[in-house]
């Protein structure tokens, strides 16, 4: 959702999502695409990737929704330390987790995509050129 938000506002960049345990026959749920529909994003063609070495290099910023996951990348990758960002903290300055609402329904599905929506809407802004 991040990323496909992100695109939206930024197609200036190249925007890609990793996770960290990713299953590449994971599908999307329809809580996404319906969510995502809302702000006129399309169906869109996603398959789960594993974050890589190559990943780590290439990206200029890295952004994380939980502190777990900062650590869990910088284990891995250690001297990435000045591109991992948690998205609350890159958009608020405020150092908190944003539980991931793709395993969420109904309302509390609703509040977390909110939130993540608001957050990377403000990343959006802060990104420079």
């Amino acid at each position: 959702m991040a990323q496909e938000l992100l695109k939206k506002w930024r197609p200036d960049l190249e925007v890609f999502s990793r996770g960290l345990y990713a299953d590449p026959g994971y599908s999307v749920p329809e809580t996404v695409y319906s969510f995502l529909a809302d702000y006129q994003i399309p169906r869109f063609p996603h398959t789960s990737t594993q974050l890589s070495a190559t990943d780590m290099e290439t990206a200029d910023l890295v952004l994380l929704m939980e502190q777990q996951q900062i650590d869990q990348v910088l284990d891995a990758f250690a001297q990435h330390t000045d591109k991992c960002y948690l998205l609350l903290d890159y958009a608020y300055g405020e150092e908190k987790d944003l539980a991931d609402p793709i395993a969420l329904t109904g309302k509390a599905f609703r509040k977390q995509a909110g939130l993540l929506h608001d957050a990377v809407e403000i990343c959006a802004k802060k990104i420079p050129q």
